[in-house]
């Protein structure tokens, strides 16, 4: 994909969805649905979700693994992944970085909020990610993560909580040759199972 629609992708995509094979996040799925009417969300086809949301984008896969091309994707259009459950995190285990546990209980507002946070992550440390993976400074991109994880102060942090925020380094799986596919990706964990109702 490249030309116009490439560049409006990029523009108004707001996150790249992924969720493991037989995961059930429909609760998840409809709390995004209602709260982002007016602004969009892709997923890969290699990920095979099928609902009807006239502001999700299917794009194109890049991998034939849908996790790696799922955080391709994240790094092209220059957007967060949003990990439907916090068990789907568990198919990027050995490219987490930097991550985030709480007991906190998140309000909706308080998850639109941090999601805006992993939406600046990444555009604000897109080019200097790049540049260190392309170099093969993967150690640096490691503590840039660890950097950039102080923009969520408002999350308590437990270490006997879940995981909210994650930053995944994809050259830890698989190192592309077109550097776009290059940047950390920071991740929001949405997993609304604990919730009150």
């Amino acid at each position: 994909m490249q030309g116009p629609k490439y560049l409006c992708l990029v523009k108004n995509l707001r996150g790249v969805l992924y969720r493991s094979k037989g995961v059930k996040a429909a609760r998840e799925l409809e709390w995004l649905r209602r709260k982002f009417r007016y602004r969009w969300l892709a997923v890969s086809e290699g990920l095979g979700l099928t609902i009807e949301w006239k502001n999700l984008v299917v794009v194109p896969k890049l991998r034939d693994d849908p996790a790696i091309d799922s955080l391709f994707q994240a790094s092209k259009f220059v957007c967060p992944l949003i990990v439907l459950k916090e068990r789907s995190l568990g198919d990027f285990k050995k490219a987490v970085v930097s991550e985030l546990k709480t007991e906190q209980e998140l309000s909706d507002g308080d998850i639109k909020f941090n999601l805006r946070l992993v939406d600046y992550a990444i555009t604000d440390f897109y080019v200097e990610s790049i540049e260190l993976g392309k170099s093969g400074k993967l150690a640096e991109r490691v503590k840039l993560a660890q950097r950039d994880l102080k923009r969520f102060w408002r999350i308590k942090p437990s270490a006997e909580g879940r995981t909210v925020v994650a930053y995944i380094d994809p050259l830890l799986l698989e190192r592309p040759e077109e550097e776009t596919l290059m940047s950390l990706i920071p991740c929001f964990v949405m997993d609304l199972g604990r919730r009150r109702a």
